[in-house]
């Protein structure tokens, strides 16, 4: 080791950093299925195991193969942490690096989902942030710093991807505006457990942790605490409160998927369980799958079959499809459909089941129950019952969150690979159109009258309005249109980083979870314009809509790094106004 780069070792070990990739001209990074740690270093770093500390002309390596921890000069084979398939794609780096797919290498751009694994070898100074394009939460960082002395090098102006319509922004923000800052803090929240906000902690501060070293930002390369810069811009922490219950009940159950939950008998490796609230007697929570014998790796969503009898559930980091007793939790059946599979629905004319492969191109059709065992539809125009989302020569699509047609016909995919959407007609057995939308396309939900559909656009911070019958995008609203990225100074509703984007049941409104903002955005079905925000909580994620007694509804909304329901009362009065009743969410 040289002197340079020892002398860099023992300043990150002083500083409580790991270490990891100082002493070795490769650092390797193991991609798992593990929550928290999906790009894992092996080193602890204030809480987070994704961040490394290189000089220039180090190589990362990605690891999916027959991983464990990787700390010497070459690999050690151990026993695989991760099943699904993954990218490891360029999300954020400093100006002067090498864009995606530029011939000097200096960033990923990884076409399609697999197990391979990944090396780039970084030569520019700055912060080098990675994410998988098909699970968007998994996230990695490298800092290069040139002189091995801290203050490390963040880099002067920073490129995220998607900023311009998916492809390389054309203008890079400094590293010390409020957007560089969000990202900052949204990385060590995602990636460190102990950063996610905990409701059982009542009384006590959310008070996250940020590594506690100095680091050179902006143009003029000020030297910042990034603890406490963090902690001083964001303000003081807030105190945790005790859940709040509405006045007036839903009606039936709200199943939700808490993909992160751990239990004793599958390990940190295959996370997730199913918890089950009674919304329409006491507010309760009443029963908490976690399928022991079977993995279900990553469960993320799921869908009743019309008798109300049975659950889909999928698991986003593995191949199958579960079947579940909704009256008992008992687990019935496992189908294994393809890769990662990613959201389930039924159509309403036959009850058959669709899955999105997130990991390929298709939307697997399946018969309804209550036929067993489960096969794949064998249709003369869909063979193997798979339905591809693209057409021949196109980009692999990566189908995510879709919606089926009010009456059966249709179904909408937001390609999250390919920056569009494709709408596929059953009556005529093929696809209709695709179109166009913002960087990486993560769900879809249609209006009751199937005449448009809208598509959260994740890393282009936008929504889509598709007319069905053209297929033309009839709107594009902008989520930071009144944000500066720079000052921060917001003048109206927000949303950044948009995923599950539902219409409500009566067709006036669209309700988005930002994961970025950590808001609730709601556009106006009728004008499609963004109308109002509500806060949430980290990571804001999941929205979905349940009946209230007595008339209208509820949008339930979950937050992957947060242990919330939030219960959205938006329309109090059932009159299409928003908040006319003063309620707040709960």
């Amino acid at each position: 080791m040289t002197k340079r780069r020892m002398l860099l070792a023992v300043l990150c070990l002083l500083a409580g950093w790991g270490g990891a990739g100082m002493a070795h001209a490769e650092t390797f990074i193991d991609v798992t299925d593990e929550a928290g740690r999906w790009f894992d270093t092996g080193a602890d770093v204030a809480g987070t195991r994704s961040l490394a500390i290189v000089a220039p002309g180090e190589t990362i390596t990605f690891l999916q193969q027959s991983s464990k921890f990787k700390f010497g000069p070459t690999p050690t084979d151990g026993p695989s942490r991760v099943e699904s398939r993954h990218t490891v794609t360029s999300l954020i780096w400093p100006s002067g690096a090498s864009g995606p797919g530029a011939p000097a290498g200096q960033q990923i751009d990884q076409p399609t989902a697999n197990l391979d694994n990944q090396s780039v070898t970084l030569t520019t100074p700055g912060l080098h942030v990675f994410v998988c394009k098909v699970h968007p939460y998994m996230l990695g960082a490298v800092i290069v710093d040139t002189d091995g002395l801290l203050p490390l090098d963040i880099g002067q102006k920073l490129h995220l991807l998607g900023t311009t319509n998916g492809a390389i922004a054309a203008t890079a923000f400094p590293s010390d505006s409020d957007l560089a800052l969000r990202l900052l803090r949204t990385f060590f929240v995602v990636t460190n457990p102990a950063n996610w906000k905990d409701y059982t902690k009542i009384g006590q501060l959310y008070d996250p942790t940020y590594p506690s070293v100095t680091v050179k930002v902006g143009a003029a390369q000020a030297v910042v605490n990034l603890d406490d810069t963090l902690k001083a811009y964001f303000g003081p922490p807030a105190r945790i409160t005790g859940a709040q219950k509405p006045d007036i009940l839903g009606v039936g159950e709200v199943w939700v998927d808490t993909q992160y939950e751990e239990t004793a008998s599958k390990g940190k490796a295959y996370p997730s369980t199913i918890t089950v609230v009674d919304v329409g007697k006491n507010w309760k929570v009443t029963k908490k799958i976690a399928l022991p014998v079977q993995k279900m790796n990553n469960g993320h969503n799921m869908w009743a079959s019309h008798d109300q009898q049975h659950i889909y559930q999928t698991e986003w980091h593995g191949k199958s499809l579960f079947v579940i007793n909704r009256l008992t939790g008992a687990f019935e059946n496992e189908i294994v459909v393809g890769e990662d599979p990613a959201h389930v629905m039924t159509r309403v004319n036959n009850e058959q089941v669709h899955v999105t492969l997130n990991g390929e191109d298709a939307v697997v059709e399946l018969n309804a129950l209550p036929t067993f065992p489960y096969v794949e539809i064998n249709h003369p125009a869909r063979p193997q019952g798979r339905i591809l989302m693209q057409y021949a020569g196109d980009p692999q699509a990566q189908p995510h969150a879709h919606w089926m047609g009010h009456d059966g016909n249709t179904m909408a995919t937001p390609n999250s690979n390919s920056a569009n959407t494709t709408l596929f007609d059953f009556s005529q057995n093929q696809i209709r159109f695709k179109t166009q939308t913002g960087a990486l396309p993560i769900a879809a939900a249609m209006n009751p009258t199937s005449t448009k559909y809208y598509v959260s656009n994740y890393l282009g911070n936008s929504t889509s309005v598709i007319d069905m019958a053209s297929g033309a995008e009839i709107a594009h609203i902008n989520l930071l249109q009144n944000y500066n990225a720079i000052t921060g100074v917001i003048t109206g509703p927000v949303g950044a980083l948009p995923i599950q984007t539902p219409v409500s049941p009566d067709g006036k409104f669209v309700i988005t979870g930002n994961t970025l903002t950590g808001t609730i955005t709601i556009i106006d079905a009728q004008t499609d314009t963004l109308v109002a925000m509500v806060p949430c909580d980290p990571g804001c994620h999941g929205v979905n809509f349940g009946a209230k007694k007595g008339g209208g509804y509820y949008a339930y909304v979950t937050s992957k790094f947060s242990n919330r329901l939030i219960i959205l009362d938006y329309d109090p009065n059932n009159n299409g106004i928003l908040f006319d009743g003063g309620e707040q969410p709960t």
